[in-house]
């Protein structure tokens, strides 16, 4: 499969909820999601597994093996989404590790990214089996983020991708 974006037109209404299970519906389907503050989508479809490395395949089993299928969530920049072209340039300049976002779609986990505001929190987090916060948007999230995101996951399993080192740490 060649690899093409879609936006789709936000739909914003006053159930967050709602919204976000639009979302987590999408990213079931294989797409990688990111939610923008319009309230609108940027879906990336995930890449067919045959087109990829097998050393690239196992890589990312030995970060979240796909023996049990996840829905992760993450905290991290979308402001360029909004932009007139987003692109995949964009999405790694913003988010350092969205190569690694891609690779957990295309071994088949559902991923949907958000902003992480106080507003977006619990809907962004709702049944999601692991939360990963990108290090540099720690510095926008509340003072309660925390327990905000774990009582909305299904499994409230909290890493912290590093940007200085490239690695996730757990958080819980």
């Amino acid at each position: 499969m060649r690899w093409a974006e879609r936006i789709f037109g936000g739909q914003k209404t006053s159930n967050l909820d709602e919204e976000f299970e639009r979302v987590r519906a999408r990213a079931a389907l294989g797409n990688l999601v990111i939610f923008r503050a319009d309230h609108g989508c940027l879906v990336f479809p995930a890449l067919a597994k045959d087109s990829v490395s097998p050393q690239m395949i196992a890589s990312v089993e030995q970060t979240i093996p796909s023996t049990f299928k996840r829905n992760v969530a993450v905290i991290a920049d979308t402001k360029w989404a909004g932009q007139a072209s987003p692109n995949i340039q964009l999405a790694n300049q913003a988010i350092s590790f969205f190569g690694m976002l891609v690779g957990f779609t295309f071994i088949g986990h559902s991923v949907w990214v958000f902003n992480g505001s106080a507003n977006l929190l619990s809907s962004g987090c709702r049944n999601a089996d692991l939360l990963i916060v990108d290090s540099a948007s720690l510095v926008q999230l509340g003072r309660n983020w925390r327990s905000a995101a774990q009582s909305a996951m299904r499994n409230p399993h909290i890493v912290i991708h590093d940007r200085a080192t490239f690695k996730l740490r757990n958080l819980n």
